[in-house]
């Protein structure tokens, strides 16, 4: 039987060296998709996510263990994120400056109208298109999207990994749909 969350923390605090790395293997495809998806930088998610664990580690005896594991991990991670923005001071980041949006969304337009699945080619423009979209977002429409969206967070999590009510996650993540979705249109009514 798996342990829970409460009693891998408790034996963490407690020095075992093991509970705290299975924390780590839980959390770490979360940790990593949160800073790439937020960032748009593969090169850093992984730095950045060690951050992350050492601040956890480091702050593990403060955790409310009435509270989600998941939430307070993904609110490190996006204080994380937040930090490395600082950090570069971006307040936006031009992803794939090389990357012709236009082009792609028209190529992907087509082989959607043929109905024919995309190669591999195609899916890799796709991610790209979505990241680049996703870049324009602000940081907390970004952040709210990446982790309801694409992590499956739901909202009452991602209220507290925010640090704000429900209702105003409900919104951004809302919000962020709607721009996602005009500037794809854009680039697709363009192509």
């Amino acid at each position: 039987m798996a342990a829970t969350e409460g009693d891998l923390v408790q034996r963490s605090l407690e020095g075992d060296q093991g509970a705290f790395e299975e924390i780590v293997r839980r959390y770490q495809g979360l940790v990593l998709n949160i800073v790439y998806h937020y960032l748009g930088r593969n090169d850093i998610a992984e730095d950045i996510a060690q951050e992350v664990f050492v601040k956890l580690y480091s702050t593990l005896s403060r955790f409310d263990p009435t509270r989600s594991l998941k939430a307070w991990i993904g609110k490190i991670t996006a204080n994380q994120c937040i930090d490395e923005l600082r950090r570069t001071k971006r307040q936006r980041l031009q992803l794939f400056s090389d990357f012709d949006e236009r082009q792609a969304a028209g190529e992907l337009l087509a082989q959607a109208r043929s109905e024919q699945p995309l190669t591999e080619d195609q899916a890799e423009k796709a991610q790209k298109l979505l990241q680049s979209a996703l870049g324009r977002l602000s940081p907390s429409e970004r952040m709210a999207f990446v982790l309801h969206e694409m992590e499956d967070l739901p909202y009452s999590e991602l209220a507290a990994t925010m640090g704000t009510t429900e209702l105003a996650a409900r919104i951004r993540v809302s919000r962020s749909r709607k721009k996602l979705r005009k500037k794809l249109e854009e680039l697709l009514d363009e192509a």
